[in-house]
Protein backbone atom coordinates (compact mmCIF):
# COMPACT_ATOMS: atom_id res chain seq x y z
CA UNK A 1 0.00 0.00 0.00
CA UNK A 2 1.31 3.38 -0.81
CA UNK A 3 1.40 5.45 1.67
CA UNK A 4 -0.66 8.90 0.99
CA UNK A 5 1.26 12.61 0.90
CA UNK A 6 1.05 15.27 3.63
CA UNK A 7 -0.62 18.23 2.02
CA UNK A 8 2.03 21.11 2.20
CA UNK A 9 3.63 22.49 5.27
CA UNK A 10 3.61 19.49 7.09
CA UNK A 11 5.62 16.66 8.27
CA UNK A 12 5.52 13.40 10.41
CA UNK A 13 8.26 12.27 12.87
CA UNK A 14 8.50 10.16 15.94
CA UNK A 15 7.77 11.76 19.01
CA UNK A 16 9.54 12.12 22.15
CA UNK A 17 8.90 13.62 26.08
CA UNK A 18 9.40 17.01 24.88
CA UNK A 19 6.51 16.64 23.28
CA UNK A 20 4.24 15.48 25.93
CA UNK A 21 2.61 19.00 26.76
CA UNK A 22 1.60 19.69 23.05
CA UNK A 23 0.15 16.12 22.84
CA UNK A 24 -1.83 16.87 26.04
CA UNK A 25 -3.56 20.25 24.10
CA UNK A 26 -4.04 18.37 21.30
CA UNK A 27 -6.14 15.31 23.05
CA UNK A 28 -7.98 17.99 25.46
CA UNK A 29 -9.13 19.49 21.78
CA UNK A 30 -9.98 16.14 20.44
CA UNK A 31 -11.79 15.16 23.72
CA UNK A 32 -13.76 18.63 24.23
CA UNK A 33 -14.92 18.33 20.33
CA UNK A 34 -16.90 15.09 21.22
CA UNK A 35 -20.24 14.33 21.17
CA UNK A 36 -19.75 11.95 23.62
CA UNK A 37 -16.10 11.42 25.14
CA UNK A 38 -17.15 7.86 25.74
CA UNK A 39 -16.00 7.28 22.17
CA UNK A 40 -12.40 7.88 22.73
CA UNK A 41 -10.41 6.67 25.60
CA UNK A 42 -6.72 6.35 26.02
CA UNK A 43 -6.00 3.47 28.57
CA UNK A 44 -5.00 3.93 32.08
CA UNK A 45 -5.86 7.69 31.41
CA UNK A 46 -4.22 10.10 29.15
CA UNK A 47 -1.46 10.91 31.14
CA UNK A 48 0.27 7.62 31.97
CA UNK A 49 -0.84 6.67 28.17
CA UNK A 50 0.86 9.18 26.13
CA UNK A 51 3.62 8.85 28.62
CA UNK A 52 4.14 4.91 28.15
CA UNK A 53 4.15 5.55 23.81
CA UNK A 54 7.16 6.83 24.10
CA UNK A 55 9.03 4.03 24.34
CA UNK A 56 8.05 2.14 26.98
CA UNK A 57 5.09 0.04 25.97
CA UNK A 58 5.46 1.40 22.26
CA UNK A 59 6.21 4.03 19.56
CA UNK A 60 4.20 7.43 18.84
CA UNK A 61 4.00 9.47 15.74
CA UNK A 62 3.05 13.23 15.36
CA UNK A 63 1.98 15.07 12.14
CA UNK A 64 3.51 18.58 12.67
CA UNK A 65 1.60 22.07 10.71
CA UNK A 66 4.32 24.65 10.41
CA UNK A 67 5.41 23.33 13.65
CA UNK A 68 2.35 22.36 15.76
CA UNK A 69 1.31 19.17 16.32
CA UNK A 70 -1.98 18.88 14.52
CA UNK A 71 -2.36 14.55 14.54
CA UNK A 72 -1.01 11.80 16.67
CA UNK A 73 -0.76 8.04 16.66
CA UNK A 74 0.40 5.45 18.50
CA UNK A 75 1.70 1.82 18.19
CA UNK A 76 1.57 -0.69 21.13
CA UNK A 77 3.45 -3.66 21.25
CA UNK A 78 1.52 -5.52 24.33
CA UNK A 79 2.59 -8.30 25.86
CA UNK A 80 0.59 -11.59 25.48
CA UNK A 81 -2.13 -11.48 28.86
CA UNK A 82 -2.17 -7.31 29.21
CA UNK A 83 -5.74 -5.89 30.01
CA UNK A 84 -5.63 -3.47 27.01
CA UNK A 85 -4.18 -6.08 24.48
CA UNK A 86 -7.29 -6.68 22.19
CA UNK A 87 -6.18 -10.01 20.92
CA UNK A 88 -7.50 -11.51 24.37
CA UNK A 89 -11.02 -10.10 23.99
CA UNK A 90 -10.93 -11.73 20.86
CA UNK A 91 -9.67 -15.16 22.35
CA UNK A 92 -6.54 -15.24 20.90
CA UNK A 93 -3.64 -17.90 22.43
CA UNK A 94 -1.40 -16.42 24.66
CA UNK A 95 1.42 -17.17 21.67
CA UNK A 96 -0.08 -15.58 18.99
CA UNK A 97 -1.79 -12.61 21.09
CA UNK A 98 2.11 -11.51 22.42
CA UNK A 99 3.20 -11.16 18.96
CA UNK A 100 0.97 -8.64 17.69
CA UNK A 101 0.98 -4.84 17.26
CA UNK A 102 -1.89 -2.63 17.92
CA UNK A 103 -2.80 0.67 16.21
CA UNK A 104 -3.89 1.76 19.73
CA UNK A 105 -4.88 5.56 19.47
CA UNK A 106 -5.47 8.14 16.52
CA UNK A 107 -6.56 11.82 16.76
CA UNK A 108 -6.96 14.78 14.71
CA UNK A 109 -7.18 18.28 15.94
CA UNK A 110 -10.66 19.73 14.91
CA UNK A 111 -9.27 22.31 12.91
CA UNK A 112 -6.88 19.94 10.95
CA UNK A 113 -9.68 17.54 9.95
CA UNK A 114 -10.36 16.47 6.07
CA UNK A 115 -6.92 16.80 4.63
CA UNK A 116 -6.13 12.86 5.35
CA UNK A 117 -3.41 12.81 8.00
CA UNK A 118 -5.05 10.10 9.73
CA UNK A 119 -4.54 8.00 6.75
CA UNK A 120 -0.81 8.78 6.79
CA UNK A 121 -0.92 7.88 10.97
CA UNK A 122 -2.17 4.39 9.55
CA UNK A 123 0.12 3.72 7.16
CA UNK A 124 2.96 4.70 8.75
CA UNK A 125 1.83 3.28 11.71
CA UNK A 126 2.06 0.16 9.46
CA UNK A 127 5.84 0.53 8.00
CA UNK A 128 6.66 0.94 11.94
CA UNK A 129 4.75 -2.67 12.75
CA UNK A 130 6.53 -4.23 9.18
CA UNK A 131 10.02 -2.62 10.75
CA UNK A 132 9.26 -3.89 14.36
CA UNK A 133 8.52 -7.67 13.23
CA UNK A 134 4.82 -8.00 14.11
CA UNK A 135 2.71 -10.23 12.21
CA UNK A 136 -0.56 -8.93 12.73
CA UNK A 137 -2.72 -5.53 13.28
CA UNK A 138 -5.43 -4.82 15.44
CA UNK A 139 -7.07 -1.68 16.01
CA UNK A 140 -10.48 -0.35 18.18
CA UNK A 141 -13.15 1.75 16.87
CA UNK A 142 -16.18 2.70 18.78
CA UNK A 143 -19.39 1.41 16.47
CA UNK A 144 -20.88 4.61 16.32
CA UNK A 145 -17.38 5.98 14.88
CA UNK A 146 -18.43 5.11 11.49
CA UNK A 147 -16.04 7.22 9.79
CA UNK A 148 -12.94 5.89 11.83
CA UNK A 149 -14.42 2.30 10.59
CA UNK A 150 -14.57 3.46 7.31
CA UNK A 151 -11.08 4.52 7.04
CA UNK A 152 -9.63 1.45 8.72
CA UNK A 153 -11.56 -0.86 6.22
CA UNK A 154 -10.07 0.93 3.35
CA UNK A 155 -6.71 0.08 4.48
CA UNK A 156 -7.35 -3.54 4.77
CA UNK A 157 -8.46 -4.45 8.27
CA UNK A 158 -11.39 -6.54 8.98
CA UNK A 159 -14.07 -6.37 11.52
CA UNK A 160 -13.38 -8.85 13.75
CA UNK A 161 -14.66 -8.81 17.30
CA UNK A 162 -17.35 -6.79 19.30
CA UNK A 163 -18.34 -6.48 22.67
CA UNK A 164 -17.42 -4.83 25.68
CA UNK A 165 -13.46 -5.12 26.01
CA UNK A 166 -11.78 -5.73 29.25
CA UNK A 167 -11.20 -2.41 30.39
CA UNK A 168 -14.56 -1.33 29.89
CA UNK A 169 -15.05 0.25 26.10
CA UNK A 170 -17.86 -1.01 24.11
CA UNK A 171 -15.94 -1.47 20.73
CA UNK A 172 -14.86 -3.05 17.22
CA UNK A 173 -12.16 -4.80 17.17
CA UNK A 174 -10.39 -4.72 13.77
CA UNK A 175 -7.70 -6.92 11.96
CA UNK A 176 -5.33 -7.48 9.47
CA UNK A 177 -1.97 -9.14 9.08
CA UNK A 178 0.63 -6.98 7.93
CA UNK A 179 1.61 -8.46 4.81
CA UNK A 180 -2.21 -8.56 2.90
CA UNK A 181 -5.46 -7.19 3.42
CA UNK A 182 -7.49 -9.02 5.77
CA UNK A 183 -10.03 -10.07 3.30
CA UNK A 184 -10.01 -10.10 -0.91
CA UNK A 185 -12.90 -10.52 -2.91
CA UNK A 186 -12.88 -13.11 -5.12
CA UNK A 187 -11.31 -12.53 -8.94
CA UNK A 188 -14.99 -13.60 -10.47
CA UNK A 189 -18.46 -13.06 -9.80
CA UNK A 190 -19.72 -10.58 -6.39
CA UNK A 191 -19.04 -11.79 -3.15
CA UNK A 192 -21.81 -12.86 -0.59
CA UNK A 193 -22.22 -10.29 1.39
CA UNK A 194 -24.29 -10.14 4.88
CA UNK A 195 -25.44 -6.31 5.77
CA UNK A 196 -26.03 -5.20 9.24
CA UNK A 197 -27.29 -2.01 10.48
CA UNK A 198 -24.74 -0.13 11.43
CA UNK A 199 -26.77 -0.21 15.27
CA UNK A 200 -28.19 -3.67 15.09
CA UNK A 201 -25.19 -4.59 17.20
CA UNK A 202 -26.21 -8.17 18.35
CA UNK A 203 -26.98 -9.01 14.29
CA UNK A 204 -23.20 -7.88 14.00
CA UNK A 205 -21.83 -10.19 16.62
CA UNK A 206 -24.36 -13.37 15.49
CA UNK A 207 -22.66 -12.77 12.15
CA UNK A 208 -18.51 -12.51 13.38
CA UNK A 209 -19.89 -15.70 16.38
CA UNK A 210 -20.24 -17.58 12.94
CA UNK A 211 -17.03 -16.82 11.31
CA UNK A 212 -17.62 -13.76 9.25
CA UNK A 213 -15.70 -10.77 8.79
CA UNK A 214 -16.93 -6.91 8.24
CA UNK A 215 -15.51 -5.88 5.91
CA UNK A 216 -17.53 -2.88 3.64
CA UNK A 217 -19.48 0.34 4.38
CA UNK A 218 -22.51 1.15 1.55
CA UNK A 219 -21.68 4.56 0.56
CA UNK A 220 -25.24 5.66 1.34
CA UNK A 221 -25.42 4.56 5.14
CA UNK A 222 -23.16 2.95 7.88
CA UNK A 223 -24.34 -0.54 7.44
CA UNK A 224 -21.56 -2.96 7.73
CA UNK A 225 -21.56 -5.38 5.06
CA UNK A 226 -19.76 -9.42 6.51
CA UNK A 227 -18.07 -11.92 4.18
CA UNK A 228 -17.52 -15.44 5.38
CA UNK A 229 -13.85 -16.10 6.13
CA UNK A 230 -12.37 -17.57 9.59
CA UNK A 231 -8.72 -15.96 8.72
CA UNK A 232 -9.05 -14.02 11.84
CA UNK A 233 -10.23 -16.70 14.67
CA UNK A 234 -7.36 -18.45 16.52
Amino acid sequence: MTTPPLPPGHDVRRLTAADLPALHRLHEAVRDALPDPAMFRLFGGAEKFLADHLDARGRSLGVFADGDLVAYGSLTRPAAGDVDNYAVDMGWTPARAGRVALLSAAMVDPSHRAQGLHRVLIARRMELARALGAPELLVRAAPANAVSRRTLLSHGFAVAWLGVQREGSLRHVLWRPIDAPAWTPPAAGEPAIAWAAADDLAEQQRLLREGWLGVRMRKGDSALGFARSAAAQP
